[in-house]
């Protein structure tokens, strides 16, 4: 439980005043109700022995003043408990979320992000509930037990010992029984997330499906998850039921030795019908508070394995990342880049260089290492290449790169990114130059439509005009306002990438990357790229993959790339 807490501390201080009233007002709560059995109690042997009734007014007030307290408090901590829990546990998530994203690349590339936010966002939340409810509930528990067991040992010290038993029976079985609670629950959790990501298989692929009518295979996957899940749902709830079933068994045992006890007493004169309905609801309270420290075993067992599946991407190293900042790039060297994947060489011993005013054609086959070679340059394989990478005579090791790629590169793949958003939000993600901040600017110029948007600064309208988007821009019913569905329903695969291009030209970099840029451009569109690009390519450095060689000039520098044949060869060739 410890270690829970410690991992959880960071946040939990942010935010203890809160945690402090919430536990105050709780423990309020709980000395609110010992009044009540107490009361009730004093009022039952005020029946049997005084004849006047007067006194039946003044019960009833107090019982109404501690019953109203109770539901106002009752509230204000339900409403401090769901906004802690929120709080927190969106900031523990949002921290693993950011490790994730600046772990190496190859992790999460390997991993479903589905099973991964699903976990992610679980594991969170369950450790800050777990921490926020057993602060006060063990505070309050404990004075649960202390207070009653204070007055039973003074009332009736018998019963006292008998609770004292009980307490030793469940501390016994808990510590016998805890670690079969733990592998039933973290196998539990684990089938529950890989049920949850191809739940999210089945519909992320429908398109897929559809296509080669594969409905009764994508189900059997699905199925066969389910059974998993079932499985281990199954064998959680068998070891819940025992290890629950024993708490009811005790009870009962203790509820009959009460009735047995306190009946003997008040048959003998030596226990008022008052003092027993006083000690039998403070023998319950107690009772309810020591199993509430009972379950706590089984509790902190369940969260243990939140815990432990947090610690998981916690111990994942963070990639690589200088310091130095460069206020412009003039050239890219490799020098002996060498790069495997899972055992099998993509590249060998590459050695070239960029520089500022050209343009770079990487051409090869599919599997010849193009994107490798890409991913390399810009950093997001920083950790797994041997070789040097420098940017301006500096090796990629000492570089920000994270600002570099930020500031100074853009990037528009083949296969782009857009956001659920708006095509103007989309546009602004890029980091755009201080003097091009103008180019980001719309207008709400009303074209047949009060709710049509449009491009108001010349650069960008005519990056719009050249890449043949004018016509779409002016199709859509909300023009630049228009949100992009979460799937690119609205918006065909060849726009989605020249708006992408648009994204990546607008925002100037010193170095741009372009991947099959004319694959989605009508011929017009294309020569007036090329011409765009050998107009702009004197202030930065240019790197196309493609495979149209008539969208090249003379002068561009072209790297071949070949399917690798043997490991210690590249058939890496190159001319100007």
């Amino acid at each position: 439980m410890w270690k829970i807490f410690s991992f959880c501390q960071n946040y939990l201080k942010l935010y203890k005043w809160q945690i402090i009233l919430y536990t105050s007002i709780n423990v309020f709560i709980s000395l609110l109700s010992l009044l009540s059995p107490y009361i009730m109690g004093d009022f039952i042997d005020n029946l049997i022995e005084v004849n006047d009734t007067n006194f039946i007014f003044s019960y009833f007030l107090l019982l109404v003043i501690v019953n109203l307290l109770t539901l106002v408090l009752g509230y204000v901590s339900a409403r401090l408990y769901v906004r802690l829990q929120t709080i927190l546990g969106y900031a523990l998530n949002r921290e693993f979320i950011q490790r994730l994203q600046f772990a190496p690349l190859r992790f999460t590339s390997q991993k479903d992000t589905v099973y991964l936010n699903q976990r992610i966002n679980n594991d969170s939340n369950a450790l800050m509930i777990f921490c926020i409810s057993v602060i006060q509930n063990i505070i309050v528990n404990s004075i649960m037990v202390i207070v009653p067991a204070a007055l039973l040992i003074r009332f009736h010290p018998v019963l006292a010992c008998v609770l004292l038993i009980v307490a030793a029976v469940y501390f016994i079985f808990y510590i016998l029984y805890g670690n079969v609670l733990y592998k039933a629950s973290y196998a539990f959790k684990e089938s529950q997330a890989q049920f949850f990501s191809k739940l999210n298989e089945q519909l992320f692929n429908i398109r897929f499906i559809k296509i080669h009518s594969m409905f009764s295979r994508f189900i059997s996957r699905l199925n066969d998850s389910f059974s998993d899940l079932l499985s281990n749902a199954l064998r959680y709830q068998h070891s819940n039921y025992i290890f629950s079933g024993l708490d009811k068994l005790v009870v009962m045992i203790v509820q009959i030795i009460l009735l047995l006890i306190g009946g003997h007493e008040i048959i003998a004169g030596r226990l008022t019908i008052g003092r027993f309905v006083i000690i039998s609801a403070f023998f319950n309270i107690m009772l309810g508070a020591m199993r509430y420290f009972f379950s706590l075993g089984q509790l902190v067992q369940s969260n243990m394995v939140s815990y432990n599946r947090l610690q998981e991407f916690a111990a994942i190293d963070k990639e690589n990342n200088g310091i130095q900042k460069l206020d412009n790039v003039e050239s890219i060297e490799l020098k002996c880049v060498s790069f495997a994947y899972d055992s099998k060489m993509t590249l060998a011993d590459i050695s070239l260089k960029f520089e500022k005013g050209h343009i770079y054609a990487i051409l090869g086959p599919n599997g010849a290492g193009k994107s490798t070679l890409i991913d390399i340059i810009m950093g997001l394989q920083i950790d797994n290449f041997t070789g040097h990478v420098l940017y301006n005579g500096i090796s990629m090791e000492e570089v920000d790169m994270y600002d570099l790629r930020n500031r100074l590169m853009g990037v528009s793949e083949q296969e782009p990114t857009l956001l659920a958003d708006t095509l103007e939000n989309n546009l602004q993600l890029v980091q755009v130059s201080p003097d091009r901040t103008t180019a980001m600017t719309y207008s709400n110029t009303m074209h047949q439509s009060d709710s049509k948007s449009s491009v108001s600064n010349w650069s960008t309208g005519q990056l719009v005009s050249m890449l043949g988007l004018e016509a779409y821009f002016e199709s859509l019913p909300d023009g630049l306002k228009t949100v992009i569905s979460e799937n690119y329903t609205n918006i065909s695969g060849g726009e989605r990438q020249k708006f992408s291009i648009l994204r990546t030209l607008n925002k100037e970099a010193d170095i741009l990357i372009l991947d099959e840029p004319t694959s989605a451009l009508d011929t017009v569109s294309r020569n007036k790229l090329k011409s765009y690009l050998n107009s702009i390519k004197h202030d930065k450095i240019i790197i196309l993959i493609t495979h149209d060689r008539d969208f090249l000039s003379e002068d561009d520098i072209i790297f071949k790339l070949d399917v690798l044949h043997t490991e210690n060869s590249s058939n890496f060739t190159y001319k100007e």
